[in-house]
Parts: structure tokens; C-alpha cells; sequence
């Protein structure tokens, strides 16, 4: 059960970034704003929630939860995106190179077991690895003169990763089933 839940997050996460890079390629200009837009309409509506849920809970169990003060700053921080949308859009770049290179260190970790446990796909999961960092790092530096060319950059890569975590779910399946027939072998022992 757990492992077909880990599964079924990792292809949504995936499938998260294909979208995502989709139309980041096909409306550069308009994307970002969406995005902003959208995501800070969530905070927003989320530390409205919970500022709410302060006020309709026991007194002393919300001492514990410290759901107004969250709920503030999750209505600040989404009016920021709203409000100051240009800055934030400024700033999607080098989220975006980040969340690159954090693909990068699992796929490489995933490459290192596969190594470890003596798996010919080490080397599939290194190269997409070295995919990541070397397009994070593009991202990072921000080489583009165009803001809509650097928006549709960021589509590709984000398709890419995505697409390659998509690719590399087998290779997971593979792992996670091989650990769990390991620990049911040493639990009947």
C-alpha cells in the first residue's frame, strides 16, 4: 500500500512539472502571472482558513497551533504574490533552477543505490541527473535577454525534468519492490 502510494505521488509530482512546462512553452508571457496569481490566491485563501479556524476552535487548543499568526502570514505572503507580481516573477527563475538541482541530488542519490546494488540503470539515472544540474545551472545564471525567451527556457526544463522522473518511475518501482520483498525475507526469517 505504502509503496504504490509513493509511487502515485511521484507520477503526480511529475505530471505536475509536464503541465507545468506546457504552459510555461505555449503562453510565456501570460504563464507567470497565472502562476503568481494563482499561487498566491491559494495562500491567501489558506491563511484565510486558517485565521478563521482560530477563531471557531477551543481557546486553549489554538494557543497550541498558533493558527492566526500562520494564517497572517500565509495572507501576506499570497497578497505579496498578487501585489507584487513583477518582483516575484523576477525571482522564478532561480525557484526554478533550485527545484532543478534538488532533482538533481535525488537522481543522482537513485543513481548511487542503483550503483551500490549493482543495477545496470545507474548510469540511465546519472545522465538524467547531469540533465538536471546542467539546466539548473543555466537557470541560475540566467544567461537570456528575453524574459519570454527565459519563460519558455524554463518550460523546457521543467517539461524535461518532469518527463525524465516520468521515465525513471520504473527504475523506482523496481527499488521500492525490491526493498519490500527484502524486508518481507527477513521478517519470515
Amino acid at each position: 500500500m505504502k509503496k504504490n502510494r509513493i509511487l502515485s505521488d511521484f507520477a503526480l509530482i511529475s505530471l505536475f512539472y509536464v503541465a507545468l512546462g506546457v504552459i510555461l512553452l505555449g503562453w510565456p508571457e501570460l504563464s507567470s502571472r497565472i502562476i503568481c496569481c494563482a499561487f498566491g490566491g491559494v495562500l491567501a485563501l489558506a491563511g484565510l482558513l486558517r485565521a478563521a479556524r482560530y477563531f471557531l476552535r477551543d481557546r486553549y487548543e489554538t494557543m497550541m497551533r498558533r493558527d492566526l499568526s500562520v494564517g497572517l502570514i500565509l495572507m501576506a505572503a499570497g497578497g505579496f504574490l498578487i501585489l507584487r507580481m513583477d518582483a516575484v516573477i523576477s525571482l522564478l527563475p532561480f525557484v526554478f533552477g533550485l527545484m532543478l538541482l534538488g532533482g538533481c541530488a535525488g537522481k543522482l542519490q537513485t543513481a548511487v543505490d542503483l550503483r551500490r546494488v549493482g543495477s545496470g540503470m545507474w548510469l540511465a539515472s546519472l545522465l538524467m541527473a547531469a540533465v538536471s544540474l546542467a539546466l539548473g545551472i543555466v537557470l541560475l545564471c540566467q544567461p537570456f535577454e528575453s524574459a519570454m525567451v527565459l519563460t519558455r527556457f524554463i518550460g523546457v526544463a521543467i517539461t524535461l525534468e518532469g518527463a525524465e522522473n516520468l521515465a525513471a518511475l520504473p527504475i523506482f518501482d523496481r527499488q521500492i519492490q525490491d526493498f519490500y520483498d527484502r524486508n518481507d525475507d527477513i521478517e519470515r526469517r
